[in-house]
């Protein structure tokens, strides 16, 4: 049996947070807790995209709760249900990947007047100009463009107290639309008349806070080298030596594990023959 083959360096790949988790350990000692919050800000966000496939799966099973309405004239509405609450899953997993991103900002400029452990009152003291007048503008520009951020910080709020809410196909349009009651939106229940419409919106309206954010924190990293995994090549792990601003593609940095590969014993790396990483480790 062969095996496994995996790559792991695959930096044309990564996005901006993704790069910042591989390189912030060359300059910042973070605790446990921002470790994590890192972590979170990516699988977060991650699990929105999977429950996002998951909500879309679920669309056409709205058809069965119409046809029992038709048939009984009542219904359960069991598919409503669970594809509302994979709706409200999204949401509340795409504001923990915002709060995670807060987290690693308090974490680095704790020093700073005005950064509070709280994602609500990080925004308030940036757009009131509570916060330190050398707190970084990047990071500044971030929150005073998140013009959303209170609307979707009220509905998440909201979220996290009450019961599920609704959701139903438009016959016309084949729009979903999401209904709750027990939230109000100016003394109105809240009506989203389509509902992937608005969460496509939310998601690239975090995704740019985040991109912003975690740009900007990348931009402040040492440009000396840090360990990378490579991958795992026919069952052994390869690791290479790069810098934050070599991080471009797979070719990058300088091969670590040609001190063991190359011995006569050994098995050579399957990607030795083109990688220019192992050409820098000979220059």
């Amino acid at each position: 049996m062969k095996s496994a083959t995996v790559r792991m360096y695959a930096p044309e790949q990564w996005g901006t947070l993704e790069k910042f988790s591989k390189f912030y350990s060359g300059t910042y000692s973070l605790s446990d807790r921002g470790k994590r919050a890192i972590s979170g800000a990516i699988n977060h966000f991650h699990k929105a995209v999977t429950l996002e496939h998951l909500a879309l799966k679920i669309i056409p099973n709205l058809e069965v709760d119409e046809e029992e309405l038709n048939k009984n004239g009542y219904t359960q509405a069991i598919n409503s249900k669970e594809l509302s609450a994979v709706v409200e899953a999204i949401i509340l997993e795409l504001y923990s990947s915002i709060d995670c991103t807060r987290k690693v900002i308090t974490e680095i400029y704790s020093q700073y007047q005005g950064v509070p452990d709280s994602t609500r009152k990080y925004f308030q003291n940036i757009k009131n100009g509570k916060i330190d007048k050398n707190f970084p503008e990047q990071l500044v520009i971030a929150v005073t463009e998140a013009s959303w951020y209170d609307g979707f910080r009220a509905i998440r709020d909201e979220l996290t107290h009450h019961d599920t809410g609704s959701c139903s196909k438009d016959r016309d349009t084949g729009k979903i639309r999401y209904f709750h009651q027990g939230i109000k939106i100016k003394d109105k229940p809240l009506i989203i008349e389509d509902i992937f419409e608005k969460i496509g919106q939310t998601f690239s309206e975090v995704n740019q806070f985040i991109g912003r954010v975690f740009a900007y924190l990348y931009s402040q990293l040492n440009d000396s080298p840090v360990l990378q995994f490579c991958g795992i090549f026919d069952g052994r792990m390869y690791t290479r030596y790069v810098s934050p601003s070599e991080a471009t593609d797979f070719h990058s940095g300088i091969c670590d594990a040609k001190k063991w590969f190359e011995l006569e014993e050994n098995p050579t790396c399957i990607f030795a023959s083109e990688c220019g990483a192992y050409k820098n480790a000979h220059k």
